[in-house]
């Protein structure tokens, strides 16, 4: 988990760091060593790697940490021409809401604790936020941004409500306690509607 998010958080200085002319450069050309280092997980056993009582990968989430580390360049590739008018403070702000977003989701697919996961997860909303109000394309940027804050965050509701319900039914919201005693404690439509609850916090996000 380290060796991901370290680098990552050391993006931020080399972005501030770094001259106009090398920024875009050095950033992710970085970016996409970190990349190259998280591929690496991909040859860990099937079982996970449990890094602390906190962090775990596992089969699941580490193809979603490898598809985190390879927004990154991409986006800033991407955003090259359209940041090319904006000063070279405005660029550097840019840079670091997307690095920002990294950390967050970095965090979030390798975190142990689901409440922790819901967290994180509903943090990437900051610097997404930001990003669209700011450099958005269309005119109506602001009330898209608006729109994508609150239909995010009332979808997330039922999540929360749920992981509350499972913490005070099952003891515990570790991942890793969870799969170990995998006996179900609720009748089938109990079952149902958590699943439903859950998925709501993700499908909203689909349109």
């Amino acid at each position: 988990m380290l060796k991901i998010l370290f680098p990552s958080l050391m993006l931020l200085p080399l972005t501030w760091l770094s001259s106009n002319k090398k920024l875009w450069m050095n950033v992710t050309s970085y970016s996409f060593l970190i990349n190259l280092i998280t591929l690496t997980s991909l040859w860990q056993n099937n079982e996970g790697l449990n890094f602390s009582p906190l962090f775990f990968t596992d089969y699941l989430s580490t193809p979603l940490l490898i598809l985190t580390t390879w927004l990154l360049p991409l986006m800033l590739i991407a955003s090259q021409n359209h940041m090319k008018k904006e000063t070279e403070q405005n660029k550097k702000v840019f840079v670091s809401l997307l690095i920002s977003l990294q950390i967050f989701l970095i965090a979030t697919f390798s975190v142990n604790e689901m409440i922790l996961f819901y967290i994180l997860f509903e943090a990437t909303l900051i610097p997404t936020l930001i990003i669209i109000a700011r450099w958005g394309n269309q005119t109506e940027r602001l009330n898209a941004g608006l729109y994508f804050l609150f239909y995010t965050l009332i979808g997330s509701i039922p999540l929360l409500i749920a992981l509350t319900w499972i913490q005070n039914s099952m003891g515990s919201l570790n991942i890793t306690l969870l799969t170990i005693n995998p006996q179900s404690m609720h009748p089938l439509w109990s079952n149902n509607i958590l699943w439903l609850a859950c998925m709501m916090a993700f499908l909203v996000k689909m349109p």
